[in-house]
């Protein structure tokens, strides 16, 4: 099953599981980044458009747009000023990201081409009121299988049973399964011993029972432990290999960027190695130039 995205002028990224990896950039998130709020909040969109460019520079195949605090008063506006911002630059797909259906549909307003929705919860009111519009729209979306009133959910079983009902209910509003991308939530994996193997047999299931494509949020499953971008990366071949077909990540990250790029390489999708030999020479010069830039300082 492919789910397909185009960006403004009609550059296709499909996500399926015989197609390379989907990586999708999570940087222009104002969580804990106090310099891009500042971006947001003052409609610095110069600031916004050079990180967006250096995710796709780094491999990010969609550009994820969240700007943060969804009970600001002016938060549609500045969605729909940082989609267009973000179109203009790169021509890759947007991700529209918020936890509010206001600030969404105001992203979903001034997206061109085919974008995804990130994220749906499997919560009636808030999927009466969204999906009607994605499937106007025409759009994608990831579904969380998260249950509304709920707890998250802890095992493989409830994330499979969930992500199941979460896509009959979403056809129930016109969206097509294969526009649908499960996320079968990712949570901190040193926080419960039953979260890492819950994760990856809900991935493993539904990929192999089901053939739907998934994502995550990579960054949560190493929260509060050290070495988090190996921690990162380690999980995200795991995930790969048991069927993950996309993933909210840092592809400016070496160690996240190297694991993308391994992974499409065993998997057949980097014809004669180009990309990770390209990678190689790219990230070696780019060390020449920082030994260059030290040695010219301390000449000075």
């Amino acid at each position: 099953m492919d789910t397909v995205l185009r960006g403004r002028d009609g550059l296709e990224v499909v996500i399926g599981r015989d197609r390379p990896f989907t990586p999708i950039g999570e940087r222009l998130n104002p969580t804990n980044k106090p310099r891009l709020q500042r971006a947001y909040d003052n409609g610095d969109w110069a600031f916004v458009q050079r990180d967006a460019k250096r995710q796709v520079a780094a491999g990010a195949r969609v550009v994820d747009v969240n700007t943060g605090d969804p009970h600001h008063d002016i938060e549609e506006s500045k969605m729909r000023d940082a989609v267009r911002a973000v179109q203009e630059v790169v021509d890759v797909p947007v991700s529209i990201d918020s936890y509010t259906v206001k600030v969404l549909l105001a992203g979903l307003e001034v997206s061109e081409g085919r974008p995804i929705v990130n994220s749906v919860p499997f919560e009636a009111d808030y999927m009466d009121e969204l999906l009607p519009a994605i499937a106007e729209h025409g759009a994608a979306m990831i579904g969380m299988c998260t249950k509304g009133g709920a707890a998250m959910p802890e095992t493989a079983q409830e994330r499979v049973d969930n992500a199941r009902s979460l896509i009959a209910v979403a056809g129930e509003h016109g969206v097509r399964p294969e526009d649908i991308v499960i996320d079968p939530v990712c949570l901190p994996i040193g926080a419960n011993d039953v979260y890492g193997p819950g994760l990856i047999q809900a991935i493993h299931t539904l990929a192999d029972e089901d053939g739907v494509n998934m994502s995550i949020g990579l960054s949560n499953v190493s929260f509060g432990l050290p070495n988090r971008r190996s921690l990162n990366a380690a999980t995200l071949l795991l995930a790969i290999e048991s069927g993950l077909t996309a993933a909210i990540l840092d592809m400016t990250h070496k160690e996240t960027r190297h694991a993308v790029m391994a992974a499409n390489l065993i998997h057949g999708h980097d014809s004669f190695s180009s990309t990770w030999i390209q990678n190689f020479r790219s990230e070696e010069a780019a060390k020449e130039r920082r030994a260059e830039r030290r040695a010219a300082k301390n000449d000075a």
